[in-house]
This record gives structure tokens, sequence and C-alpha cells, in this order.
């Protein structure tokens, strides 16, 4: 037995991996929107749309998937959902029309899901003083994923086309299929008292009547805003004056945004040591600090890349730190608590993406930039306001 309780390293790593590659699956699309576009004959201004479908399917799908997490037996659900992940992943590489592209970013955007009923099964087999550092992990899988998503798509896009991004996630996708069929832990299975209905609806019950829950899904709701303000108009700030990069080049941006990574380690650490509520005013202070080198960096390079590496940091820090606070609960409460939070944090998502690809579009980055100094001084705010980071939630009986 290891700090991590039920999880031994092997597969806390595992967990970790697939989170990642299931989440990387749903961002492929961000160097490649301008490329997609123009093979089915849209025009830049319309490019933002695929990013802001895939964060919308991702919402859905926190909100009809995760919940099974606590109905259905988990291993025998992950496994199945990251079989359709792989098979919609697929149907992307070979579509030959815009209609069959778009099913397949739906398909791919709401069955990656998967990551965060794994999330929270993670959290179940740990103790409350290993939570953080094992959540941290595993978020440091999934922030990799989305991050490096952008590098090995903008590589591979640049040498090989567009479609072998996809065709090459297929198969790491069936191959983890694989792998978590013979290596995800066998947890027992609780029957629910609740049908599929009442558990939909008893995650916005949850929400509505758990203050700590509510007010860390608002946050988090801005947190990922941020993140899409940023990714989803970059790719055309990087491909235009005065950068002019290639598709290999932007996807490299991606590695500046995977620093980021220490963040979660960071957030881990601070909920742990009862933190909280000081890193969540950090968070907001360094996105505020973040946003005015991003405005720099619409001319200056290092100031861009030095408002990438702060302001993912500073993201994943939050998230982190949210999560672990969610999550000491009942483990049956897991998926429920999971989809609330997460779907209001890829709701803020799509929120981010849609208002920032209209802020470039009509003002240019220097919208973008404005837009996110706004949400960064709302999250602010909303820091000094909050005072309860150091409540539980309750065992409810929703």
């Amino acid at each position: 037995m290891n700090d991590h309780a039920g999880l031994s390293p092997v597969q806390t790593f595992l967990m970790a991996l697939a989170i990642g590659l299931a989440v990387a699956s749903n961002y492929f699309i961000f160097p490649l929107i301008e490329v997609t576009a123009s093979q089915f004959g849209l025009n830049v201004v319309h490019s933002g749309m695929f990013i802001t479908l895939t964060q919308l399917a991702y919402a859905l799908g926190l909100i009809f998937l995760v919940p099974l997490g606590d109905v259905l037996d988990n291993k025998k659900l992950i496994v199945s959902l990251y079989a359709v992940v792989a098979l919609s992943a697929l149907l992307i590489a070979l579509a030959q029309s815009l209609w069959l592209f778009v099913c397949g970013l739906l398909l791919v955007g709401t069955f990656c899901t998967v990551a965060q009923i794994l999330m929270p099964l993670a959290a179940s087999l740990t103790t409350p003083e290993a939570r953080g550092r094992v959540i941290g992990t595993l978020m440091s899988g999934l922030l990799l994923g989305i991050l490096l998503s952008r590098t090995f798509s903008g590589l591979v896009a640049q040498y090989f086309g567009w479609r072998m991004v996809y065709v090459l996630g297929a198969v790491m996708l069936l191959a983890m299929t694989v792998v978590l069929q013979c290596k995800l832990p066998q947890v027992q299975h609780v029957a629910s008292t609740l049908n599929y209905r009442q558990t939909l609806v008893s995650v916005w019950q949850l929400l509505w009547q758990t203050p700590l829950l509510r007010q860390r899904a608002v946050l988090g709701a801005l947190d990922f805003g941020l993140f899409s303000i940023l990714w989803t108009p970059l790719t055309l700030l990087l491909s235009h004056e005065p950068y002019h990069f290639s598709l290999s080049t932007i996807g490299l941006f991606g590695l500046f945004g995977a620093l980021g990574v220490f963040g979660s380690n960071v957030g881990g650490w601070a909920a742990d040591k009862g933190y909280s509520y000081i890193m969540t005013l950090i968070c907001g202070l360094m996105f505020l600090c973040s946003w005015g080198l991003l405005y720099i960096g619409g001319m200056h390079l290092w100031a861009l890349i030095a408002g990438v590496v702060l302001l993912d940091f500073a993201i994943q820090a939050l998230h982190i730190t949210n999560q672990t606070l969610i999550y000491r609960s009942d483990p049956a409460l897991k998926g429920r608590i999971a989809s609330g939070y997460m779907s209001m944090y890829f709701i803020g998502g799509v929120l981010g993406s849609s208002t920032s690809a209209m802020a470039y579009a009509y003002f240019g980055w220097t919208g973008v930039s404005v837009l996110g100094l706004a949400v960064a001084g709302f999250i602010l705010l909303l820091a000094l306001i909050f005072k309860s980071s150091q409540m539980c939630l309750v065992n409810n009986s929703v």
C-alpha cells in the first residue's frame, strides 16, 4: 500500500495517462481550425465555431454521461466510453463532408468526458491526506494532454496532414481501451437507489444546496473561461501579423502552456495544507498579471510566452484547489459532484471560446485582452467575497 491508498503508482500513472489522452482528443482541433475550415469551405471568422462546438459537446457529456458513474459499473462504463471516443476520432479522420466532420467533433467532445469519470473514481480510492497529491497527478495528466495535444497536432499536420492527427489519435485511444480493460482496478459497484432521470436532477440539487460546490463551480467556470479566451484565438494571432508562424511552430506553444502542470502540484499541496483561500486570491492576482503580459504579447513574443505560462499555471492551480475541496465527500456522490462542477466548468469554456472568437473577429487581440482582464478581475472580486473555502461538502442524500 502506498500513499495513494487503493491505487498503486502504476495505476495512478495509467489513470493520469488515460485522462490526458481522452481530453487530448478534444483539443487536436485547436491548431487546425484554420486549415480544416479552409478544407470545408469556411472562412476564418467562422473557424472558431469548431472549438465552440467541441466545448459545448463536452459540457453536454458532463451533464448527461458523467452522472452515470454513480449508477453503472465504473470499469465497464469507462472502457465502453473510451472505445466510442476512438471510433469517433476515426470518423473525423475519414470525414469527406462538413456535417460528418462536425458530427465526429461532437461525438469526441461528448464521450471524452470519460476523463471526468476516471478523476472522481481515483479520488474515491485515496485517503483525504493524499487526495490533493493524487488529484494533482491526475490533473497534470489532463493538463499535459490538453496542451501537448496542440504540439502533437501541429507537428503531425505540418508534415503528414491534419487527417493523420486523428488517425494516430484513434490508434492510441484504441490501445488505451485495451490497457484499461486489463489494468483498471475493479471497484465494487454499489447500486444506486436513484434512476437515471433522478440522478440527473440530483446533480443540480446538489449544486444548488451545497454552498462550497456552488461557489467553486462558479470560480471553475470563470477559470476555464479564461483558458478558452486565450487558446481559441491564439492560433489566429500566431498565424497572422506580426508572427506568421507555421502549424508546427504554433503547436509548439503547447509546450509553454504545459509548464502550467506545476500549478496542479502547487494547488494540490495548498489544498492539502489548508491554504485554499489564500491560493484562490493568489490565482486571481496572477490572472490579472498574465493578461497584462498577453496584451503586450500582441506585438512582443517574450510577453506572449510569459503570459501563456503564467496564465496556465494559475488556471491549473485554481482548478486543482477547487477539485480537492469538492471531492472531500461521500464517494457515492462522486459522479454527481464531478458532473455539477465540470458542467459549470465547461459551460464557462463554451462562453469563453465564443466570446473570445467574436472579440478577435471585431476588435483583434486588444479585444481579447480586454475580455481576459475583465474576467480575471471578476474572479479576484469573487475570491474576496467567497469566505467559505474551508467548508466541507456534507453527506447529502440527493
